[in-house]
């Protein structure tokens, strides 16, 4: 008899899986060994239940439900997002710094940013819970750390970075997943992200300007894939 408030094997092993993307990338292409994979983590299933017993033929089946009902959910979540991507525009602006200071620097400059921001190609400020991030244009970068105080007041400073947009439709807003699908291929290809700005339809990274140009690339042709592929999946 299972042990008051101990939770089953089939949610255990889904805990477990759900801390393994890979594991999870592999299962929505169902191109995993079943078997091999139970006894992969039998231990940890058993780790969590306190010691109890588990066979193996009950974290597969676990796994194989888990997969089935992960496999469900991608498809459709696959759709939206290649759908989104298919409506999707990139562009890319260099030169840019990122400013990190503290929030009881930048609470009576407000006012002066915002006319800083308004002849600037670009800048994006960011709240954080002690700070304030200022992604912004080379050219003024100057004139905000002025208005902060100087260089002293600065808690970090990020130098040659690039700034890649992603412009979308506003279903961007509620469909899940789609910044997961877009940085995960980023990271795939080793491709650090400065900072992660959503501003309604505009999906900002931040990157090192070494990277910028792969990254702009690599998001690009994800883009005129899924646009390829809807225009021959309605051909058939």
């Amino acid at each position: 008899m299972q042990r008051d408030n101990q939770p089953s094997i089939a949610e255990v092993t889904k805990s477990i899986i759900l801390q393994h993307p890979s594991i999870i990338d592999c299962m929505k292409m169902d191109i995993l060994n079943y078997s091999s994979l139970a006894t992969l983590i039998k231990s940890e299933v058993e780790n969590v239940l306190k010691g109890k017993k588990v066979r193996e033929e009950a974290i597969k089946v676990a796994l194989i439900r888990f997969s089935q009902e992960i496999s469900e959910k991608w498809k459709l979540m696959e759709g939206r997002i290649s759908w989104l991507l298919k409506k999707s525009t990139v562009e890319l602006k260099s030169d840019i710094v990122v400013v990190t200071v503290k929030q009881a620097l930048l609470v009576d400059k407000l006012g002066e940013l915002m006319r800083i921001a308004s002849k600037s190609r670009f800048f994006q400020l960011t709240q954080g819970t002690r700070t304030f991030t200022i992604s912004c244009d080379k050219k003024v970068v100057d004139e905000v750390i002025k208005e902060i105080g100087g260089e002293k007041n600065v808690e970090k400073m990020i130098d040659d970075q690039s700034a890649i947009i992603i412009v979308s439709p506003m279903e961007v807003i509620e469909i899940p997943g789609f910044v997961s699908y877009v940085t995960t291929q980023l990271a795939w290809n080793g491709i650090n992200i400065t900072q992660i700005i959503s501003c309604h339809e505009d999906t900002i990274l931040i990157v090192d300007r070494k990277d910028a140009q792969k990254a702009y690339n690599i998001i690009e042709d994800m883009i005129i894939k899924h646009r390829t592929n809807i225009t021959q999946e309605g051909q058939k």
